[in-house]
């Protein structure tokens, strides 16, 4: 697939799912190699954790005892921290790499003409671009600060008008792709971070509505499907709930089957949400792509190069 070339909307769209179709089998293959053991790891922590907070949360309603959560953390502060911890820097390291693997699997992509590269070359890429993703993050931060307030202006003035209130997704969708851009541009190029951002902040305005609406239209179907997600198995329950209480069924068993629903609703939901974001990604850097072409006719050079050289 050709990933220097100009598009519309409809392009950004039907090349994300070409790009997929094409090469998912390689891009996922790789990708479950090198995040899995994270993966795994969080979701078993997740897993442990609904399942004792809905215990709780349950016990509470059918025993009307005070705040037995407040309680266990009280007696249990030291083993709390120990697992919050963990949890939180399994998160990040499962967050940083997970944002970094598609941009970077595209920059192999390109280099090698496509995925004739190995999950050795990807994961010596991603050593070897660890300090940049870092310091891609520090900076990030500091950027943050201005767009978010600007961001929130913005969006506060779009929130006061109907008109405005669908334009919302448009802002939230430039600001990710803000970021993506400036991120994968960092890791591509030898340009200082915050001249990526001024690049990223020129290119993000290029085709905006074709590129930055395609990005909202993911975000819609994400949100979809994450809504169809976690609906269903809860109207089940919602469902079971009243049918119990109408023909008086056991109210133990019922709360069980709810809490190991609940807690698996939510480990799929977020294994799901993963391989969602990294379809978001795939589009992101297509887009990137494209608009690299509009602004610096890489591909075009390239032609007439290989013209000349005949």
């Amino acid at each position: 697939m050709q990933l220097y070339k100009s598009r519309s909307f409809g392009d950004f769209f039907s090349d994300t799912f070409t790009f997929l179709k094409e090469n998912g089998k390689h891009f996922y293959k790789n990708y479950f190699i090198i995040n899995g053991i994270f993966i795994i790891l969080l979701m078993v922590m997740i897993f442990f954790f609904f399942r004792f907070y809905n215990n709780i949360i349950f016990s509470d309603f059918t025993t009307g005892s005070g705040d037995p959560f407040t309680n266990y953390i009280d007696e249990n502060i030291g083993i709390v921290l120990i697992f919050g911890s963990l949890f939180f820097i399994l998160g990040l390291l499962l967050g940083v790499i997970n944002y970094a693997y598609t941009p970077i699997y595209f920059l192999l992509f390109e280099k090698h003409g496509g995925k004739n590269f190995t999950k050795n070359d990807l994961i010596n890429e991603l050593k070897t671009q660890l300090g940049k993703i870092f310091i891609f993050l520090l900076a990030g931060f500091l950027i943050a600060i201005p767009t978010f307030i600007a961001t929130l202006i913005i969006c506060g003035i779009l929130a006061v008008t109907i008109i405005g209130i669908p334009l919302l997704l448009i802002v939230f969708a430039w600001l990710a792709q803000f970021y993506f851009i400036a991120f994968i541009a960092y890791l591509q190029t030898d340009k200082g971070v915050f001249d990526c951002f001024s690049y990223s902040f020129n290119l993000s305005f290029k085709k905006f509505w074709s590129a930055n609406g395609c990005v909202a239209l993911f975000y819609i179907i994400i949100q979809t499907v994450q809504t169809i997600i976690t609906i269903i198995p809860y109207s089940f329950l919602i469902g079971s709930f009243v049918l119990g209480a109408e023909n008086g069924s056991n109210t133990n068993e019922q709360t069980l089957t709810a809490i190991t629903l609940m807690t698996i609703t939510y480990m799929v939901a977020f294994f799901i949400n993963l391989i969602m974001v990294t379809v978001l990604q795939m589009n992101e850097s297509i887009i990137y792509f494209s608009l690299k072409e509009e602004t610096e006719n890489i591909n075009t050079k390239s032609v007439i190069d290989e013209i000349g050289s005949y």
